[in-house]
């Protein structure tokens, strides 16, 4: 039998340790009152989650604001209207009337007749101060209301946060007489007419019944509570939860004779002060904003209402377990939480048992709440949640010890696979190595340009071919942005990023700037190796670059010899020609029509090697950049020297095209651009150059005047007959949209093959 108890005893040795450690530390640690504010804080949440109830027609509270304080004149009002209001009130015989307010000197005029009024209501209740306050003073009831003992308590009970959840029935003042609190007193006077009084139930008159209630004094440990002072009778505050809360009439309505009618006969009616001025406001378990904190003569009649509900309609008080049954269900809670810990296969089980447990604690405590119990929930939870982190922590603490010395075992077997593994490992560095040599001196020794980036256009390789025609070393890009260093403007750094990012392997021509602030033309094609990583290559075209120029200077001076020759001769011959049909137009008619005939037919000439020379020259602005950036300087050209808005946007990233294709879209374009202004008169005009797979769109847009397509001559300059021949030059299909009135569209489409 000592075997299997021992044997029972090791099995649940982390349970074992586990609940006297945590339940007797917790025990300990509430008792200093450690825990006292989370427990009055989570009744305090029972309170809200409550269903509201039905209002209590039973009270009615005649309230002083701030507006009725202004329609008074003065505060404290004067004797004569609080004669008045309690006559009015009067009239409908009420059950009782309890006075909230302070008047224990006369506030004149009309002391007499307020003396008259107290000494014929004998139902009316005044109110003093019992407990001192900071200062050492009491405030003292009316004496003629203390004569004919009609005088309770305005005493209120607060916790250390400034909260009412406890209510005095009744104190000793400190004269040693008992008193009644006011909202006590009220309560147990309109049960006194109903026939229904407290009966004792024990001999010191502690315990007591009411009606269907039985009370039973507060003790400095229930509850929640640790140390209270239980001074005086008091009782948990169970408070109704009234929405929107009591009936209620202003004194301004009450002295003007608004009072509806039998509105308090045979009620309770409360006369107090809800200004904010008067500062008379206190925290209960309800309230959740500071704007909305009752005041006291709100606070006196929920007490009321508690009490005549209990005693006549039944309605639970709030009840609290004894001390040991308190500490039995924080062990309890311990013991729970202990053996889930040491049960749980896994932490995480350890924690889905726990959250459902606390679940069930918290929904137990709210049912019991409801029926009229207050049960602790955070030492036991606080128990549950140490209890079960403290076993589960020691059984994974001995399992890590069984599973260390298991992986003693397993490391010295490891420790000899490790050795081999050692030696097949250098003997692979040293391949790896060689073969890194050998890619780097590739890579070095390659006549291209190479570079590593990454996703955000981070530069983080170069080789040496790189450095040695741009200057940037490996090393200096962990001090720059390469990106932004070569580049000449922003604009070039964007079209630099989108090439990059974009990894399409076509190449593109760039003029970037060196370490020492030269340019080189380059060309670049990039690609992507992974999700992280590109690549891009480089090569130096600056010899090309010059032998292209070389080449069109040859072509210009060819041209030019050509014009020279040709047009300038002819346009030589038109001014001889002219001059002498000037002198012969008048006296030989005959002879300076021949001379004009001459003048027509080096004219036509000159205008057909006009054509043919403008045909085969590349613009300018082509041969410094590519075809958007032409369009956009030409767009920019003609905002200097008219009012028209112009926009020139790129959609897609921009690619090189054949060098007459570039031409023929960019003239185009112009023509485009200079009919719109001068005939078609356009305010707006809207230039894109769509870049595109597998094709390239030019589309110039305009609001101008429009035109009949059908109606327009072929023969008028180069015009619609000019676009139409560039188009089928290049292979390309033209598309224009128009109507008188309604603007203009051209679109010119061509493959980019």
């Amino acid at each position: 039998m000592w075997t299997t108890l021992k044997q029972q005893i090791w099995r649940w040795r982390g349970v074992l340790i586990t609940v006297p450690s945590v339940g007797g530390g917790l025990l300990l640690l509430r008792l200093t009152g450690a825990l006292q504010l989370m427990e009055v804080v989570a009744l305090d949440q029972m309170f809200r989650l409550r269903p509201p109830e039905r209002v209590d027609s039973r009270i009615v509270l005649v309230t002083i604001d701030e507006s009725d304080i202004k329609q008074l004149g003065q505060w404290p009002m004067s004797d004569t209207v609080l004669a008045q209001l309690i006559s009015s009130i009067k009239q409908q015989q009420p059950r009782v009337i309890g006075l909230d307010i302070f008047r224990d000197l006369p506030v004149k005029p009309g002391h007499q007749a307020l003396a008259k009024v107290f000494t014929t209501t004998p139902n009316l209740i005044g109110i003093e101060n019992v407990i001192k306050a900071a200062n050492g003073e009491v405030i003292p009831a009316p004496s003629l209301l203390k004569q004919r003992d009609q005088v309770s308590a305005s005493d209120l009970l607060l916790d250390t946060d400034g909260r009412v959840r406890r209510s005095l029935l009744y104190l000793r003042t400190q004269d040693d007489r008992s008193i009644f609190t006011l909202g006590a007193r009220l309560a147990f006077f309109y049960l006194d007419k109903q026939g229904i009084s407290r009966q004792p139930l024990d001999p010191d008159q502690t315990q007591f019944r009411l009606g269907q209630a039985v009370f039973t004094p507060l003790q400095p440990n229930d509850g929640g509570y640790v140390g209270m002072d239980a001074g005086g009778y008091q009782i948990l505050s169970n408070f109704p939860k009234f929405q929107p809360g009591f009936r209620a009439i202003s004194i301004t309505e009450v002295l003007q004779g608004r009072l509806p009618r039998d509105l308090v006969r045979d009620r309770i009616v409360l006369i107090g002060v809800t200004a904010e001025s008067v500062k008379d406001k206190f925290f209960t378990s309800y309230t959740t904003d500071s704007t909305a904190v009752p005041a006291g003569v709100e606070v006196h009649a929920l007490l009321t209402s508690q009490l005549l509900s209990a005693a006549l309609d039944g309605r639970s008080l709030l009840h609290t377990w004894s001390e040991p049954m308190e500490s039995l269900w924080i062990v309890v809670w311990s013991t729970i939480g202990a053996v889930i810990g040491w049960t749980a296969s896994s932490p995480q089980q350890t924690i889905l048992k726990v959250v459902l447990l606390g679940i069930a604690l918290g929904g137990g405590a709210y049912i019991l709440f409801l029926m009229g119990w207050w049960i602790i929930i955070v030492p036991p939870l606080l128990a549950l949640v140490g209890s079960a982190i403290t076993s589960n922590s020691y059984l994974l603490w001995e399992n890590l010890k069984e599973y260390a010395r298991t992986l003693e075992q397993k490391v010295e077997e490891r420790t000899l696979n490790l050795e081999q593994e050692i030696v097949e490992r250098k003997q692979a560095q040293e391949t790896l190595s060689q073969q890194k040599q050998l890619l780097q001196t590739i890579v070095d020794h390659i006549p291209v340009m190479i570079t590593l980036y990454d996703a955000t256009g981070r530069v983080e390789f170069v080789n040496r071919q790189f450095e040695q025609i741009l200057g940037w070393s490996s090393a200096d890009l962990q001090q720059i942005d390469l990106i932004a260093e070569c580049s000449y403007d922003p604009e070039q750094r964007q079209q630099i990023l989108d090439h990059m990012l974009a990894a399409t392997g076509i190449w593109l021509d760039l003029k970037i700037r060196t370490k020492d602030d030269r340019f080189v033309n380059t060309a670049w094609a990039n690609v992507q190796l992974d999700n992280r990583l590109f690549v891009g290559i480089g090569q130096d075209i600056s010899d090309r670059k010059r032998a292209e120029e070389a080449s069109i200077l040859d072509e210009r001076n060819r041209m030019a010899r050509e014009i020279h020759d040709i047009l300038a001769q002819a346009f030589t011959g038109i001014l001889l020609h002219i001059g002498a049909a000037m002198e012969l137009i008048i006296k030989k008619p005959d002879k300076a029509e021949a001379h004009l005939e001459t003048v027509d037919e080096l004219a036509r000439t000159g205008l057909a090697e006009a054509r043919r020379s403008v045909t085969a020259l590349r613009p300018k602005v082509l041969e410094e950049g590519n075809l958007f950036d032409a369009l956009k300087r030409l767009t920019n050209q003609m905002k200097l020297s008219t009012q028209t808005h112009l926009t020139c946007e790129i959609i897609g990233t921009a690619y090189s095209l054949l060098p007459n294709v570039e031409n023929h879209l960019l003239r185009i374009g112009q023509e485009a651009l200079t009919n719109a202004i001068k005939y078609a008169h356009a305010t707006q005009i809207d230039v894109e150059l769509v870049c595109e797979e597998s094709q390239c769109l030019l589309r110039i847009k305009d609001n101008g005047q429009g035109f009949d397509i059908d109606q327009v001559a072929s023969s008028k300059g180069f015009g619609l007959l000019g676009m139409s021949e560039r188009v089928e030059q290049i292979g390309g299909e033209l598309v224009i949209q128009t109507h008188p009135g309604q603007g203009t569209e051209i679109v010119v489409v061509v493959n980019r093959e």
